[in-house]
């Protein structure tokens, strides 16, 4: 049985569907209290009753998008047979977490389109998320290595750095009306990510 929200819940979830639009389609610093809260149908000044201010938002939606991408990539990784490598485990991570920032989620695209824009503070605070999420992916590339599917000597810190920093940097570039799918993208990203790792 699913649980009822109530009224105020149901604004609060408005508020942040509508944030994590704004932010995904304007970045952190173009978007505006006032356009989240004309997509949410509301007046600016009632998203004080719901939020502190914007950077209390900004942290819900970083925590949120973390969170969403994450539930997306394990699902991923969880449906995989029990026949499946390493590498197929990571493959199957790159694919979901590309996916789930273009297409599956405003959450996780607002997300990694913000997190390098946001003030220290803000970005102090999810750290936690941050750190809990990596050590997911170095588990993954760490199977990987230790099953001796990729290059000896690749610096796992490094991999794990620039394989957040392609992935997530699609949510500035992507654009569905240039005839690639999300699919095409997160093919090529689990391409590239094979071939330059892999032994």
């Amino acid at each position: 049985m699913t649980e009822r929200l109530t009224k105020s819940e149901r604004t609060r979830q408005r508020i942040l569907d509508a944030a994590a639009r704004v932010f995904r389609e304007q970045g952190y610093a173009n978007a505006r209290l006032s356009d989240i809260a004309e997509l949410a149908d509301m007046q600016t000044g009632s998203l004080y009753y719901h939020f502190d201010g914007r950077e209390d938002l900004v942290a819900e939606i970083l925590r949120l998008g973390v969170k969403t991408a994450w539930s997306h990539v394990r699902a991923a990784v969880d449906a995989l047979p029990v026949s499946a490598t390493p590498l197929d485990r990571l493959a199957a991570a790159v694919r979901a977490h590309t996916l789930s920032v273009l297409e599956a989620s405003d959450y996780a695209s607002a997300q990694a389109r913000i997190v390098g824009q946001v003030p220290p503070d803000v970005l102090k605070g999810h750290e936690a998320d941050q750190r809990q999420y990596g050590a997911y992916w170095n588990d993954l590339i760490m199977g990987a290595a230790d099953a001796g599917q990729l290059r000896p000597g690749t610096d796992l810190f490094v991999s794990r750095m620039l394989l957040f920093g392609a992935l997530n940097w699609t949510a500035e570039w992507y654009e569905p009306k240039r005839g690639k799918s999300a699919a095409v993208v997160a093919d090529q990203a689990v391409a590239m990510v094979l071939h330059g790792l892999a032994r």
